[in-house]
């Protein structure tokens, strides 16, 4: 219990990182035509029109080769959009260095789908070598965004998809097979109220700040993955319990791993097994210092 203490901590520190850049570029939504999600919402991604937008990194040079692609379509997919192309930047200390990145993320724009078609490649050598990448998607129906901010009272809470880790080839099959199965929910017009990726935070933290934009709480009575701050790649899904079987259906017939582990209060508060780790009063805190609004 004193580790779930301590990991729930590193969680709320990461929700902190994001609060200065926040305040500094919030009123920047309003000079933005048709933006639908942007700095005020703190999404997964950007909205403008039915566009999604998305960019991640930098990435050590190493890790983005293998899932620099992989992680920031994520955030795409999770609004409720296909991926449509990307662009990347490049930072390497040599020729080697740019062909072992643009080999990797090649394979990752092969695998899922997404041509790169643009960027930037540079090697100065006094910075560190890294990735970062951005991604284009369109709503897979007008106006549908699925936001992190949508949990309702009731909703099951569901973890979603494999942990994309391994060698890029793995990472890439993991990754389609939950961009596949989360789309295919969608289209079959099968009611989702949230969704996170749990990436960096992992599934406590992405929970967390669900809760907090949701101005809810959950009652958790399984651990999905034992260490809750790890990184993920699968989704957080909010479920409305008369929708539950039939995302279950899809996921068997996909071979797609789906836990179910949790259940959305209107009492905000985050219980875990027999004991609340955030008692009502101190999620309310959460709430207030964690400025979020959409556009509606």
């Amino acid at each position: 219990m004193e580790n779930l203490e301590y990991e729930l901590k590193i969680a709320i520190n990461h929700i902190l990182e994001t609060n200065y850049p926040r305040k500094a570029f919030w009123h920047f939504d309003d000079l933005v035509e048709n933006l639908k999600c942007g700095i005020k919402a703190g999404d997964d991604a950007i909205v403008v029109n039915n566009f999604v937008l998305n960019m991640e990194g930098p990435y050590p040079l190493k890790l983005g080769s293998k899932t620099a692609l992989i992680h920031t379509a994520c955030d795409v997919v999770a609004m409720g959009a296909k991926p449509k192309f990307a662009l990347n930047a490049i930072q390497a200390k040599n020729e080697d260095e740019i062909k072992y990145a643009v080999n990797g993320l090649r394979k990752q724009s092969i695998g899922l789908e997404i041509p790169i078609i643009g960027g930037n490649t540079q090697t100065i050598e006094e910075l560190k070598s890294c990735i970062s990448v951005a991604v284009f998607g369109e709503l897979i129906k007008d106006d549908l965004i699925i936001r992190d901010s949508g949990a309702k009272e009731g909703d099951l809470l569901v973890m979603l998809g494999d942990p994309v880790e391994g060698d890029v080839g793995e990472r890439i099959y993991k990754a389609k097979k939950k961009f596949d199965t989360y789309l295919e929910i969608l289209n079959k017009n099968i009611k989702i109220n949230a969704c996170k990726d749990a990436s960096r935070g992992g599934w406590l933290g992405n929970l967390l700040e669900m809760l907090i934009k949701s101005k809810k709480g959950a009652n958790i009575y399984s651990l999905p993955y034992p260490r809750a701050t790890r990184y993920l790649g699968t989704y957080i899904l909010a479920v409305p319990e008369e929708e539950y079987k039939k995302v279950v259906d899809i996921a068997v017939k996909n071979r797609c791993p789906l836990i179910l582990f949790g259940k959305i209060l209107e009492r905000q508060s985050l219980i875990i097994g027999t004991k609340e780790y955030i008692s009502e009063s101190d999620m309310l805190k959460l709430i207030k210092n964690f400025p979020y609004k959409y556009k509606v």
